[in-house]
C-alpha cells in the first residue's frame, strides 16, 4: 500500500510539472523565439513595402536598434506587479522574491518581456518594502537618470531610422507605435 501511494504521488507531482510546462509552452504560444523573430520581421517587410533586400538590411538593422531601447524605455517604466501586489504577492503568483523569476515575463524576465533593469528592479523593491525616505530617494534618482539615458537612446536610434524611410513608412510606424 505504501509503495502504491508514493507512486501515486509521485505521478500526480511529475503530471503537475508536466502540465505546468506545458501551460509555459502554451503561454509562449508554441512557438520559437527566432521563428517569431522572422515573422515579424517579414510582416514589418511587408506593412513598410520594402521589395528590395538591400535596402530592407538597411532599415531593419536600424529598427531593430529602435526596438531595443523600446525594450529598455519599458523595462525601466515601472512593472504593474507592483500595483496588483499585497504583501509580497506577485500577481496571484504566490509570495517572496523567487517568484519574480517565474512570473509573467518568464524566467528573469520583467512583465514586459526581456531583462529586467536592476536599478528599476531595486526601486520597485524599495517600494514595496516601504523603505526610508533616504533610500527611497536615492533609488528614485537611479531610476529617473537610466529613464533619461534609455529615452535619449531611443531617441537617437528612431532619427537614425528616420532617416532611411519614406515618408509613407514612417507614419506606418509612427500608426503602430514603434516610432512616435
Amino acid at each position: 500500500m505504501k509503495k502504491l501511494a508514493l507512486l501515486a504521488a509521485a505521478l500526480v507531482a511529475f503530471g503537475g510539472l508536466a502540465s505546468n510546462a506545458t501551460a509555459q509552452e502554451q503561454r509562449r504560444g508554441g512557438f520559437n523565439p527566432e521563428e517569431m523573430r522572422a515573422r515579424m520581421a517579414e510582416r514589418m517587410r511587408e506593412l513598410l513595402d520594402v521589395k528590395n533586400d538591400d535596402e530592407w538590411k538597411l532599415i531593419s538593422a536600424r529598427l531593430e536598434k529602435v526596438t531595443e531601447a523600446q525594450r529598455e524605455v519599458r523595462s525601466l517604466n515601472g512593472d504593474m506587479r507592483l500595483l496588483f501586489s499585497r504583501s509580497g504577492d506577485q500577481g496571484g503568483q504566490g509570495g517572496g522574491d523567487n517568484n519574480r523569476s517565474r512570473g509573467p515575463g518568464g524566467p528573469g524576465g520583467s512583465l514586459f518581456g526581456g531583462t529586467p533593469n536592476p536599478d528599476a528592479e531595486a526601486f520597485s523593491k524599495a517600494v514595496q518594502n516601504k523603505a526610508p525616505t533616504e533610500e527611497l530617494k536615492q533609488r528614485m534618482a537611479r531610476v529617473r537618470e537610466a529613464r533619461k539615458n534609455a529615452e535619449a537612446k531611443y531617441e537617437k536610434a528612431a532619427d537614425d531610422l528616420r532617416q532611411v524611410l519614406t515618408v509613407r513608412q514612417e507614419a506606418t510606424l509612427v500608426a503602430i507605435g514603434t516610432l512616435k
